[in-house]
């Protein structure tokens, strides 16, 4: 126990009669005003409470002062009040005090005057009993002493009302304002917990400190169901904390459950007389619920749970600041809770589709062997059938020699799907790399033409070239633009009826690329046209006709063939080289393809 001497101002005593009352106010407004500036500048109850008692020894006039704190309940405790009692903190004493000749009130006396939160005068005046509450909730009491021949009048009891009134709203003001600043704080580290069991772990630790008491838990409601599960609780033992885990609490006829399903607050200070309260869960834990507290979880206006605290540790129950602090609490965790909950959902589908990649990954391979291995093989006993017609008399004018050239045309075509499959997806997953180089677009065009040139005549399709004479250099990876103009010509043919056009372009364009402009002057990309006579492509499918598996008009699809992973590769290459693809509309004229590619630097 501590003991701090305190000077008493002498002209209190000095004064003429009539002016005492005056003088003594005047200088208790000073006290309370120094008081409620202690309180805004060192918001620790403790030391506000020392402050409060040397303000009452200097607007009393007391010889003596001794500041009882009030203890928090114990876990044994089963109803309100049981734990009530106080410890004797600290002493103060005016000058002059006898200490000997002072003492405080039996701790009976104290314990008893400690639950009515009432100023009393005791022992015939000499003792004056101050508490010192927050919205009834009774924190600390002071017992003033005179010396002897002294008593405490009516006007004292005024003067420490003031005071009494002062520290109740000082102590509600600090407590909104910490338990706000707790929030902010809380609410930070709430949001960067990814992890759901910990948030989850966090939210029912962080209820109990704010709303000070002793456990709580959160209970979630289940996906597509009418029942609660509780997904959290702290203060109980590790056995209660895994019994409570295995509950199934119903949404109708539960406090949790009303609570999540009006969206309202439940506060109820005595349990044990609530008829609303279930005893069941209580009776099978340690610790007894005596006071409980339940506001509900809401995230964008959707009730997720219920959190709940359990016995306010002074036992003078849950109030309407408790109510208001653990509410904005619960919706800023429901919020986080919500969000770890779409992260792990996200992770557990990422981690489903990377399976799945790896499923896809190991079928592509699969298949490409699978595929490539008989298309080989006809291709090949196609070439020894040819090379063996000769020997067998037949000319070269024998039906035979169609057979075997509708066989390589669809292995070909085969062969030409496995490619764009396999091609596609090393693109997507990085695989790809291109090898760069300043080359002349107008061989590879010509290259193409040379390999298209023989099925466009059977279809009796015109080919014409719009190409300059001089050369048109790009950056390009030539093997890669030679599969890009392949599978637009490629396209062209199929779509294009027996006696059309395609036109094939090129020439250079300013370059949109900053990177591209030299000190000469800005450089001009390749520009890259295909013009086909087919039937066009309607203007709301341009976007989809580039998406993987995409068909233009379900009938023309079925009548040309394809799985439609010409164009989206095509795509993918041209703007992995940095260039762009596009389409124009123009349905019932034909489609028009363009693409760039980089200028040579």
């Amino acid at each position: 126990m501590n003991e701090k001497t305190l000077s008493i101002p002498a002209d209190i005593s000095t004064e003429p009669p009539d002016d005492v009352p005056l003088r003594r106010r005047f200088h208790a407004l000073q006290a309370l005003l120094g008081l409620s500036l202690t309180a805004q500048h060192n918001p620790e109850k403790s030391h506000f409470f020392y402050e409060a008692s040397k303000a009452a020894l200097q607007m009393t006039g007391a010889q003596a002062g001794y500041l009882f704190f009030r203890q928090q309940a114990t876990p044994s405790s089963e109803r309100l009040g049981e734990s009530v009692y106080y410890r004797l903190d600290r002493t103060f004493y005016a000058n002059g005090a006898v200490e000997k000749l002072i003492r405080p009130l039996p701790q009976q006396t104290i314990e008893q005057l400690g639950q009515q939160l009432a100023i009393q005068p005791r022992a015939n005046g000499s003792h004056l009993v101050v508490p010192i509450h927050r919205a009834h909730k009774g924190m600390a009491l002071l017992d003033l002493v005179h010396g002897a021949g002294q008593r405490f009048d009516d006007f004292d009891v005024d003067l420490m009302s003031q005071l009494v009134q002062q520290s109740d709203i000082s102590l509600r003001n600090n407590y909104l304002i910490s338990a706000s600043s707790a929030l902010v704080e809380l609410a930070h580290g709430l949001s960067t917990e990814l992890d759901l069991a910990v948030l989850l772990d966090k939210v029912a630790m962080s209820a109990a400190h704010i709303s000070n008491a002793q456990a709580s838990a959160i209970l979630l409601i289940q996906p597509d169901s009418e029942v609660m599960r509780f997904a959290a609780a702290y203060g109980q033992a590790e056995q209660d904390r895994e019994m409570l885990r295995q509950l199934i609490v119903p949404l109708a006829g539960s406090i949790a459950g009303s609570v999540a399903l009006s969206g309202q607050a439940l506060v109820s200070n005595d349990v044990a007389t609530d008829p609303r309260f279930y005893a069941g869960i209580s009776d099978t834990v340690e610790i007894k619920t005596r006071s409980l507290l339940a506001v509900p979880m809401m995230a964008d206006d959707e009730a997720i749970g219920a959190l709940e605290v359990i016995n306010q540790r002074y036992d003078d129950g849950f109030d309407e600041a408790d109510v208001e602090i653990l509410t904005l609490f619960a919706n800023q965790a429901a919020i986080a809770i919500q969000n770890a909950r779409l992260l792990a959902e996200r992770q557990a589908s990422l981690t489903e589709l990377t399976k799945l990649e790896q499923r896809k990954s190991q079928f592509i391979a699969l298949a490409s062997h699978e595929l490539r291995t008989p298309l080989n093989l006809i291709s090949g006993y196609s070439s020894l059938l040819r090379s063996s017609l000769p020997d067998c008399h037949i000319d070269a004018d024998h039906e035979v020699m169609d057979f075997l050239g509708q066989i390589d045309e669809a292995t070909s075509r085969l062969t030409g799907m496995v490619n764009n499959i396999t091609s596609l997806y090393n693109l997507e997953t990085g695989r790809t790399q291109l090898l760069l180089e300043k080359r002349d677009v107008i061989p590879i065009i010509n290259e193409v033409l040379a390999e298209y040139r023989e099925w466009g005549r059977k279809k009796g399709i015109n080919f014409r070239c719009q190409l300059p004479t001089h050369p048109l250099y790009a950056t390009c990876d030539p093997i890669e633009v030679n599969r890009i103009l392949g599978n637009l010509v490629n396209n062209a043919v199929k779509f294009t009826p027996e006696g059309g056009k395609i036109t094939i372009s090129a020439a250079n364009k300013p370059s949109t690329s900053q990177a591209s402009h030299s000190p000469s002057g800005p450089c001009c990309d390749v520009l890259v046209s295909v013009t086909d006579t087919g039937p066009g492509i309607d203007p709301d499918q341009v976007e989809s006709v580039f998406e993987r598996f995409s068909q233009i008009g379900s009938h023309l699809s079925r009548v040309q063939g394809g799985i439609g992973l010409g164009l989206p590769l095509a795509k993918s290459l041209v703007e992995k080289h940095g260039g762009q693809l596009w389409a124009e509309a123009n349905p019932g004229v034909g489609a028009v393809f363009h693409f760039t590619l980089p200028a040579a630097k």
